[in-house]
């Protein structure tokens, strides 16, 4: 596209949970601006309550499209960012939101040309239906927000992706986000254009930062949280949350869509979000032609220490990697970052002793209902931050 109609389109794919979506998508046309775009790609195949309320309240800024097909994860974020029409795309899911802040953001980062700002995660939202193992219902309703400083830091893409590469691509912190973060979508279509596609493997967020990466050059890093992820207890961090969110692979409902599912022998043949971050990480890499680096003893130690349970198949996949002379897999090499995780388990539980409760120190400043209402205790809690130091004050700094 050449044209930018809106400043922001935020996107979100969603698929049977009209109960979260309905709601984030009103508290994102809630948000007075004519600069932002709300985007919504629906696979749902149900009552779709989302796409009866889509008829009832049609809005100019909002650009909704029903697919009945079923589609993978992976597709349907790929055809929810593929309509967006903004300078900058922020994806969320749909049980999230974002700041009425993020239009400030865009408009700063459009005037200093940065091209790729992820915010630092600060604020969260538990929607009342939320539990955990350890704490039960502790969380629901609740919004939190930890300090932030609004700094802005420059990081070398090169330097961060070795980072995450070394630590098995376990998530996308460290790296620029497209998934609660700000992309110009000119750098979306050059990986397009160059691959095919935007989006790979079994986890979009992960496939995205690592697309993004492999671009090189900057991204910057912004300590203000200009968007919300939500919590759901029908959602993978909900799963997560109280231990059930893993499974045989040709079982599982995150991946029964997935028609044609490369799995590497190399990667242990089970779903978890270990699994699962690794194996869109390693396709995205793939698919890009730089596989180098990628830490498969990492992967290996994470599945023998939290999936004993899965133990033959993390075996088997290190068998088979030690075949196909995969660098650094070697017995040494597994139980060094077998005993990193170890120590990394037993120092986040003592900081959990030493600071018990559901909240690890951060602030409640609110108990809602719903994702809209979140939104809007956000932004009045940003309101008196931004009076301390408005936007416009914010300097970069640099660190490799």
């Amino acid at each position: 596209m050449d044209s930018d109609k809106y400043l922001v389109s935020i996107v979100i794919a969603t698929h049977n949970r009209s109960g979260y979506a309905i709601s984030c998508v009103q508290s994102l046309l809630d948000i007075d601006s004519e600069s932002i775009q709300v985007v919504v790609h629906d696979t749902s195949n149900d009552n779709c309550e989302l796409l009866s309320w889509v008829k009832k309240n049609p809005h100019p800024r909002l650009l909704y499209v029903h697919w009945q097909d079923r589609l993978s994860m992976t597709e349907n974020h790929e055809r929810a960012v593929r309509l967006a029409d903004g300078r900058y795309v922020c994806l969320i899911g749909d049980d999230d939101t974002v700041s009425r802040y993020i239009v400030e953001v865009a408009e700063f980062a459009k005037e200093k040309n940065i091209q790729m700002l992820t915010p630092s995660l600060k604020a969260a939202y538990y929607w009342p239906d939320f539990r955990t193992k350890n704490y039960g219902a502790a969380h629901a309703g609740r919004i939190y927000i930890s300090e932030f400083d609004c700094s802005l830091t420059q990081f070398d893409l090169n330097e961060r992706l070795g980072v995450a590469l070394s630590m098995a691509c376990q998530g996308t912190d460290g790296m620029p986000k497209l998934y609660h973060g700000l992309v110009s979508r000119r750098l979306l279509d050059q990986i397009i254009n160059d691959n095919g596609l935007l989006l790979h493997g079994t986890s979009p967020d992960v496939s995205a930062s690592v697309g993004l990466s492999l671009l090189g050059g900057t991204y910057h890093l912004l300590d203000f949280p200009f968007t919300m992820p939500g919590g759901g207890g029908n959602s993978n961090s909900g799963r997560s949350a109280i231990g059930t969110h893993k499974g045989n692979l040709k079982e599982d409902p995150h991946l029964t869509p997935f028609k044609k599912l490369n799995w590497p022998e190399i990667i242990p043949s089970f779903f978890s979000v270990e699994t699962v971050w690794a194996h869109a990480a390693w396709e995205t890499l793939s698919v890009h032609n730089n596989i180098n680096g990628f830490n498969f003893a990492r992967l290996y130690a994470l599945c023998f220490f939290y999936h004993p349970d899965y133990l033959k198949d993390s075996v088997g996949a290190w068998r088979i990697a030690k075949k196909s002379k995969i660098e650094n897999v070697g017995y040494f090499d597994v139980f060094k970052e077998l005993f990193s995780v170890a120590a990394r388990f037993i120092r986040l539980k003592l900081k959990r002793l030493l600071n018990p409760g559901p909240s690890n120190g951060a602030s409640v400043i609110g108990v809602v209902d719903n994702v809209f209402l979140a939104r809007k205790q956000l932004d009045s809690h940003l309101q008196k931050r931004l009076d301390e130091r408005p936007i416009s004050s914010w300097m970069l700094k640099t660190k490799k």
